[in-house]
């Protein structure tokens, strides 16, 4: 049962850090929210206006709080659970576009924070050049399929392109050798389709009736297409999908989208321009929606509209991880944080374990990707972890010996931080 709560001037609801699952509803007064930037750490303070929900994206995935809120004047609010926040308000459509809307804000002033610390992303003065730069990306990274799709979305989009002949050449080559790459590839993706990733879909996209949306793509496929138009959405029913940038001349991972979640909806709620790369992991098989679908599909659909937002919350907060990654400065702990995040995924990390050894399935290049360092940069940082019988590399996955020696590199490099802090007030 939702419970009204009066707090005095001054008091505080709740603290960053806290782990809290209620929602609020500010009835009337002030309240006060503040957190720190990640990248230049200093204090944001927000209004809450009186009606507005706070406390919504931490609560909804049950992560700690980011921010701090504070009672300006006496106040009251109503605190609801989840479940009782899903209940009342789940079938809402104004309530649900509305912070479906807020929460991608959120989100793409992250990914604006990320490009700025990554450098000034690329710009383009056209469509054409953006899409063209993204192939060259490709084709330079030795991602020869994603090349060849990319060239060949270009010539069937664009009808009168003042680099046709460059962009034909480079698909020639971008064909011969990903034809000499495929047998390795096939390989290596003969096995990436889950027996698990049906029974994560969301049931109500499991009916006969969207049979018809469904497409299939194959390992490398460029599905989305920064720079280009919004003009649809995708569900992912198998498999999964990377969300990749243009960042100074070559693609940045910002995340991978799973069976059950959606992506291509933000440049829709925002009617802009898509923002991102999404390309196929593997056999992937997904949900095609054109724009119109939207609000049938997922806004007046209360339980797709709920797992949507809590989606968008959890991207949110992953985006922040990821962010404050990047802020470290010392790449040996850089790494130790990415090693943190992906065990995190699997398990909180506890001091009370009796064994700390974690392993994660990753390669050498997904740490180049999550910790933006160059792959001979990465297998430095990793070859010193591994002399010191810290980690065991393996083609596919990585060992960690002890979890807490990351954890332990992580804290000591954050506490060391708020001394020099302490120092320079001084």
């Amino acid at each position: 049962m939702p419970k009204v709560m009066s707090y005095k001037a001054g008091s505080i609801i709740f603290f960053a850090g806290d782990k809290d699952d209620r929602i609020f509803i500010l009835q009337n007064g002030k309240v006060e929210l503040s957190a720190v930037d990640i990248v230049s750490e200093l204090e944001i303070k927000e209004q809450v206006k009186q009606g507005d929900f706070f406390g919504v994206k931490n609560a909804l995935i049950k992560e700690q709080r980011t921010d701090t809120a504070r009672a300006v004047t006496d106040c009251q609010v109503i605190a609801l659970t989840p479940q009782e926040f899903e209940k009342s308000f789940s079938a809402n459509r104004e309530v649900m576009l509305k912070m479906l809307t807020s929460f991608n804000r959120s989100l793409r002033s992250l990914h604006y924070s990320t490009e700025t610390l990554l450098k000034k992303r690329d710009t383009a003065a056209t469509r054409e050049d953006g899409m063209f730069a993204i192939a060259k990306a490709y084709f330079n990274s030795e991602r020869y399929f994603s090349a060849v799709y990319q060239c060949e979305k270009l010539l069937r989009d664009i009808h009168e392109l003042a680099n046709k002949d460059a962009i034909t050449e480079l698909l020639g080559e971008a064909r011969v050798k990903a034809s000499s790459q495929a047998e390795m590839e096939l390989k290596s993706h003969s096995s990436a389709s889950s027996s698990d990733d049906e029974s994560k879909t969301i049931k109500q996209f499991s009916l006969p009736v969207f049979d018809r949306f469904t497409k299939k793509y194959s390992d490398g496929d460029v599905i989305i297409s920064e720079f280009t138009k919004s003009k649809s959405f995708y569900f992912v029913k198998s498999g999964e999908v990377a969300v990749e940038k243009l960042i100074n001349g070559n693609m940045k991972r910002y995340g991978i989208v799973k069976p059950g979640e959606i992506f291509g909806e933000m440049e829709l709620l925002e009617e802009s321009t898509r923002q991102a790369t999404v390309v196929a992991r593997g056999s992937v098989s997904c949900l095609k929606f054109n724009k119109d679908n939207f609000n049938s599909v997922v806004v007046n659909n209360p339980i797709i509209a709920m797992n949507m937002l809590r989606l968008v919350c959890k991207r949110i907060f992953e985006q922040r991880r990821d962010l404050k990654i990047l802020c470290i400065k010392d790449w040996s702990v850089r790494i130790a944080d990415v090693f943190l995040k992906y065990v995190e995924v699997q398990k909180p990390v506890g001091a009370d374990e009796e064994d700390q050894k974690r392993t994660i399935s990753c390669t050498i290049d997904d740490i180049s990707q999550d910790a933006n360092l160059c792959l001979n940069d990465t297998r430095d940082e990793l070859n010193k972890y591994v002399s010191r019988n810290k980690i065991a590399i393996y083609d596919d996955r990585i060992v960690i010996k002890n979890i807490m020696d990351m954890k332990r590199t992580v804290d000591s490099y954050y506490a060391n931080k708020e001394e020099e802090k302490k120092g320079q007030k001084k």
